[in-house]
């Protein structure tokens, strides 16, 4: 299992477009935006996208935590130790058209276990997507914004031949797609002060075969060589920002994903070095976290997020504790 949680190597969890800014062309007795800045929670994308010519982006500075485990029964134990990490997420985000933005992710980690440490940080896993707008909002929110999008993970983070450091695999080597549909709505309260809801629901088929050599991300031995089938993926995450004025915004947000079982085959040398056949069925995870974070605006184009997310029921996963920081800027 890698160290990280997949939140931060898929496109689900690393889709992180922020719209700082909104529309507010509206009549004299309506509602309006102006004033109002959001900037997003720490998981769930943006359905509404960049505006047309726009760029967005907004690293994250993330602290991964980790000393317990999910069982197969869902019971948590604690680990033989702590391992932990830092993580940086560069989410860059362009308007392409009205309706069509496209996003990149990059990232890079250093892990650590105790007194064992990877070899400084490392490039992890690469994210592309594609958004299409199919229902742009009103210009005081109340009409949801509606979008679909299509994302591909590629395996530019190392994950096999890792010379029996597992710290030093930041990746998983899946070339994974992901399609995802997205709602986003403003829902005007009693005290006349939005609160912005949106939704993602993620589902990514089951991947090609990923071929596997040496030590590994997946714990295989030195002269292994095979293969990993890895399962399909589905996610769910769900956020509430109510702004209290323009400069403070409280967020509250829940993630839900599950992945199907893994078939890892292959030959490995024995203690005679005579190749032996390994065939593993690995069962299929679950995680379920909150993330409750808080947002500064300095201006309309520039805020601050800030948050921690944490595992509060699993399956067959780590337990983790990740606080996190970003700064999102809107050009």
């Amino acid at each position: 299992m890698s160290l990280f949680p997949l939140r931060f190597l898929r496109p689900v969890s690393f889709a992180l477009i922020a719209g700082l800014c909104l529309p507010a062309i509206a009549s004299a007795d309506e509602r309006t935006l102006d004033g109002v800045n959001f900037m997003g929670p720490l998981i769930t994308p943006n359905p509404a996208g960049m505006p047309k010519g726009n760029l967005f982006i907004e690293p994250y500075l993330v602290r991964i935590n980790s000393d317990s485990y999910f069982d197969g029964e869902g019971r948590r134990h604690d680990s033989d130790g702590r391992s932990s990490a830092w993580l940086t997420v560069v989410p860059i985000a362009y308007g392409l058209g009205q309706r069509v933005t496209a996003q990149v992710n990059l990232s890079a980690s250093r892990a650590e276990t105790g007194s064992e440490r990877s070899r400084g940080f490392r490039a992890g896993d690469t994210t592309a997507m594609v958004q299409y707008l199919l229902q742009a909002p009103s210009a005081d929110g109340t009409r949801p914004a509606i979008s679909v999008s299509l994302s591909q993970r590629y395996a530019t983070g190392s994950y096999d031949r890792i010379d029996g450091n597992p710290l030093n695999a930041q990746g998983d080597g899946v070339q994974r797609t992901t399609f995802g549909l997205g709602v986003q709505q403003v829902v005007w309260l009693p005290n006349d002060r939005p609160l912005r809801w949106r939704g993602q629901l993620s589902a990514s088929p089951a991947p090609a075969r990923v071929a596997i050599n040496d030590h590994s991300v997946y714990g295989t031995p030195e002269g292994f060589r095979g293969s990993i089938a890895p399962g399909s993926l589905i996610g769910l995450s769900a956020a509430g920002e109510y702004s209290f004025n323009s400069k403070w915004v409280g967020v509250m947000e829940f993630a839900v994903s599950r992945q199907s079982d893994r078939h890892l085959s292959g030959y490995a040398p024995d203690a005679e070095g005579v190749m032996q056949r390994i065939d593993e069925r690995r069962p299929g995870s679950r995680n379920v976290t909150l993330a409750p974070a808080v947002q500064y605006h300095f201006s309309p184009s520039v805020g601050l997020i800030a948050g921690v997310e944490f595992t509060v029921a699993g399956r067959n996963t780590g337990s983790y504790i990740n606080p996190q920081i970003a700064l999102g800027m809107f050009f």
